[in-house]
Parts: C-alpha cells; sequence; structure tokens
C-alpha cells in the first residue's frame, strides 16, 4: 500500500561546504573536550540533583530534564532500582495552533541501579477552539517504549557512558496534525563527564540513529523534519544553579549516510529549565518544571529561530502512596 502523507512544503537544498563545516566543528568542539579533560580525575559521586548518579536517595536520573525542544539529549544515568516516575506535559500553545490540546505523557521505571525502562504517549482531545468541537475526539497519537542502561566508566576514566534506545509508532488514527505517519527506531550511545574544578558543570556528546519505515497513516511533518533514516551527534553541557539547570545543545544530523537523499539539519539550542520549589512532604518526589530555550535551526526548509516554552509535571508514584519507615534510634 503506498503511504499517504500530506505534501511537503518546497525544500532547499543545504549547501554541502556548511554542512561539511557544521560537522567538522563539532567533532572537533567534542575532541578537544576529551583532550582537555584526560589528565582530570572522576570526581565523587554526589547527590541532591538528578544530574548526578543516581542514588535511592535521589532516584530521578537524568532522562528527569528531557523536555522536548528545550533540551533533548539522552544522559547516562539512570534511575534507581524500583523508582517510578510519572511526568505529563501539556502542549499549552495548541490551543492557538491546532484541533487538538497535546498531552505527552511518560512512565519511567527503574529495572535495576544501571537500567531503567520507560512508556510514554502522545494523548489528545479536541479542545473546541478549532474545527472540532470539544471533546467530539479523543486518543492516544502513538506509543513510545523505551530502554536506557549505564554502563559506568568502561572506555574513559571520568566519563560516564550509557546506552539505550526509543521506538515511536502511531497507534489508530489520529488526526494528520498529530503524527508524521512514520515508526521510528531511535538507538543512541551517550557520554558525558562532570568537571573536577567545576562540579555543576557537566559535559557530554552522544551519537544516535533514527531509523524509520511507513506506515499508511497520513501525517504532517515540520519545517526542517526528515522524511527518512538519519545519523547525527549531539553535544553540549548542564550548568546546575541549585534548582536551575543551564543547557546548551548543538547538534547536526544528515540522511547522507543511511538514506537516498542528502540533507542535513544542524541545531543551536541555549535553555534554562526551572524545577519550582514545593512545600509540600520531601518525601514525595513531585514538581512543576518549567523551560525556556532558543532553537536556531538550519536545514532543508531553511532557518528557522523561535524560543519554546514548556511546563511538566512529575511525581513519583512509589513515593506517593507509600513511605519508608524511619529505622528505630539505637
Amino acid at each position: 500500500m503506498t503511504p499517504t502523507t500530506t505534501p511537503p512544503p518546497a525544500r532547499c537544498r543545504t549547501p554541502r561546504s556548511a554542512a561539511r563545516l557544521a560537522a567538522v566543528g563539532i567533532i572537533l568542539w567534542a575532541a578537544g573536550i576529551v583532550a582537555a579533560q584526560a589528565a582530570e580525575e572522576a570526581p565523587a559521586p554526589k547527590v541532591g540533583t538528578g544530574l548526578y548518579p543516581a542514588t535511592p536517595a535521589n532516584a530521578r536520573g537524568d532522562d528527569e530534564l528531557l523536555l522536548d525542544q528545550i533540551f533533548e539529549s539522552h544522559l547516562p544515568t539512570t534511575l534507581a532500582a524500583s523508582a517510578l516516575r510519572f511526568s505529563v506535559h501539556p502542549h499549552l500553545g495548541d490551543w492557538e495552533t491546532k484541533d487538538y490540546m497535546r498531552l505527552t505523557t511518560s512512565l519511567r521505571y527503574g529495572l535495576t541501579k544501571n537500567c531503567e525502562i520507560s512508556l510514554g504517549s502522545e494523548l489528545y482531545f479536541s479542545h473546541g477552539n478549532g474545527n472540532v468541537r470539544a471533546f467530539d475526539d479523543y486518543g492516544a497519537a502513538n506509543l513510545r517504549p523505551g530502554f536506557k542502561i549505564n554502563l559506568g566508566q568502561p572506555l574513559f576514566s571520568g566519563w560516564d557512558t550509557g546506552v539505550g534506545a526509543d521506538c515511536e509508532f502511531p497507534i489508530g488514527h489520529p488526526a494528520p496534525e498529530l503524527t508524521d505517519g512514520l515508526r521510528h527506531f531511535r538507538p543512541y550511545v551517550t557520554f558525558s563527564h562532570r568537571l573536577t574544578a567545576h562540579p555543576d558543570l557537566r559535559i557530554f556528546v552522544g551519537f544516535r540513529l533514527d531509523a524509520v519505515t511507513t506506515t499508511s497513516l497520513p501525517g504532517q511533518f515540520g519545517k526542517n523534519a526528515f522524511h527518512q533514516s538519519s545519523a547525527g551527534i549531539t553535544g553540549g553541557f548542564v550548568m546546575d544553579r541549585g534548582n536551575l539547570h543551564y543547557t546548551f545543545e548543538a547538534t547536526f544530523d544528515s540522511t547522507r549516510l543511511i538514506s537516498r537523499n542528502e540533507e542535513d539539519v544542524c541545531t543551536i539550542r541555549p535553555g534554562v529549565i526551572w524545577e519550582i520549589p514545593t512545600r509540600r512532604d520531601p518525601r514525595v518526589l513531585s514538581k512543576w518544571m518549567v523551560g525556556v530555550a532558543v532553537n536556531d535551526t538550519f536545514g532543508p526548509g531553511g532557518n528557522s529561530v523561535g524560543t519554546s516554552f514548556r511546563l511538566r509535571y512529575t511525581s513519583d508514584i512509589r513515593r506517593r502512596f507509600h513511605f519508608s519507615r524511619v529505622p528505630p534510634a539505637p
């Protein structure tokens, strides 16, 4: 069956020289970081922020900071064993730009101290401020299972290593504006290093693949979204300042190695994430998180610069209904 998709907008070729320059720049940036930090000793693990290695006292892991168009790079640390985290991210901008309100949901579980599994979905409902009456249509647009394994430091001293994969595939018959109509398989490997001289600063580099297959569902694509499989490299840093996390990502993705087309997309994304403080029982690790970032993307659809705002609620399900007993005094 021939897949049906809405026609993409007119696409222009990215100059080869610009793509090669971006690729070389990112590779040199990563190599410089490795060389500059080769003599540093690995810092001792600490507790108190999701960016430090997960411990029973801090079960959040690195994927706690993943926010669409704010910070999208997987880092090695996983959830503590048996930790269970649920999050929901309402797309508030859909009230004006789409007929449906999307709710990105995710459930993460610490299978072991070095392995976590996850299951997410894009829930939706018609909000009535468009061409579809309120709640006339609702459901789940896709499913997103995944896993991540923290390998420790098997390659470079002081550099944590993680491997994992995410899948995404449409389910049911969602409206074209809610899906691209493709199945995605996204394996990745990621490396991160916390600076000894600046323990609140973490640098990272990662490699990823996006293998896609078509379906019979119609879909819509973003301005610089690939229609075929691609591979890419990402690098940047995360700096902790209490409840604030300053992030920077530079990414380069290309279809040249594994697809027939020769298209490249470069993105630079500085941002900040604020974990809103709460006065509730600290044993219930639930909180609202706000993220703001500037996205500068250059690709086959042209150059685009924009600001992203995201709001997400995350809750520790196990601790919400069960508190560990306090050991008796000796």
